[in-house]
């Protein structure tokens, strides 16, 4: 069954098209098939599931874009006798 996940900004990572406003992706067993616009995708595929994305950003392929990126450097630093109380220490 395809999935198609529109009404936000799409984020492509195509440098001739980065961004696709109303844009949308079209998913299936678990992997995207093509993005385009909702109007365009929509029709293509009108039995599809559709998840609304309630004109968030739609960036397809990421997953956990909530990062705190300083967390990855210091895993396993822990230096010998000292006990940090904060990120400075």
């Amino acid at each position: 069954m395809k999935r198609l996940v529109s009404n936000g900004t799409l984020i492509t990572r195509d440098p001739k098209n980065p961004l696709i406003h109303d844009g949308c992706v079209c998913m299936e067993d678990q992997q995207i098939i093509e993005v385009g616009t909702r109007k365009a995708l929509q029709a293509k595929y009108p039995d599809a599931d559709w998840i609304d994305a309630k004109g968030g950003l739609i960036m397809p392929g990421f997953i956990n874009t909530h990062h705190h990126i300083y967390s990855a450097f210091a895993r396993g630093l822990a230096i010998k006798n000292h006990h940090p109380k904060n990120f400075s220490d």
